[in-house]
């Protein structure tokens, strides 16, 4: 019995062995991340001199659609050369590109925010709303020369009376050396960040007319060139 049981056991491990290289063989997927990287805009801030507002309790707007295209919101890398569109062999992002970039503006206004706020407590405790939608985010290749291109529409809106009070197209195009993964990463660093900033601006800007401490129904009267969302 104990002969028979010991010839069961090999026989099965031999199955098990034939099995596994029967499996195809793969390289695996190389993973990359990108974000907000606040050296960079901090670094152009010092050189230039700016401060951030002191003694103001910065204007809370919170997160509305944040869209992304379907070919690139997941965690794969898209190339674009003309009218043919590829993903990047053996390279993905560490989870979606469209959380990671959601990520990336909550770090941004985090940072770099100094009039205005992601008011965490939801739209209750806020009276803006900032309604987001990437239409570009991929690399453009050129003559075989890659190009990392990020772009958005951002827009504003009053929650009390859904008025849009701003809105821009907002746009980051960063060359890249040569076809490398490594500085591609890094180019979408950089785009990313540039973009997220004028975000950052764009809604400072588009609020600076308002009064931080005002109700909905204090606050100033729309201009003509703003309108009712939907209409």
């Amino acid at each position: 019995m104990k002969t028979l049981t010991t010839v069961t056991v090999l026989g099965a491990a031999l199955a098990l062995t034939g099995c596994v290289t029967l499996l195809p063989k793969t390289k695996p997927a190389q993973l990359y991340r990108f974000g907000y990287t606040p050296e960079l805009v901090e670094q152009k801030a010092q050189a230039a001199g700016t401060a951030g507002a002191v003694g103001k309790t910065p204007v809370g707007i919170v997160f509305g659609t944040v869209t992304f295209p379907q070919d690139s919101a997941g965690d794969r890398i898209v190339t674009v050369e003309g009218s043919e569109v590829a993903y990047v062999a053996e390279a993905r992002w560490t989870s979606g590109a469209a959380g990671l970039f959601k990520d990336a503006i909550s770090t941004g206004f985090a940072r770099g925010g100094q009039t205005v706020t992601l008011e965490p407590r939801g739209p209750t405790a806020a009276n803006f709303r900032l309604d987001i939608s990437v239409r570009k985010f991929e690399t453009d290749y050129t003559r075989n020369r890659p190009t990392v291109s990020v772009a958005l529409d951002a827009r504003l809106i009053r929650l009390s009376d859904r008025m849009v009070v701003g809105q821009k197209f907002i746009s980051a195009d960063v060359a890249v050396r040569k076809s490398d993964m490594s500085l591609m990463a890094d180019g979408y660093n950089q785009a990313t960040t540039q973009v997220v900033s004028g975000l950052i601006a764009f809604s400072e800007e588009a609020l600076a007319n308002y009064a931080q401490t005002a109700t909905p129904q204090e606050m100033a009267k729309p201009s003509a060139t703003q309108k009712v969302e939907g209409l």
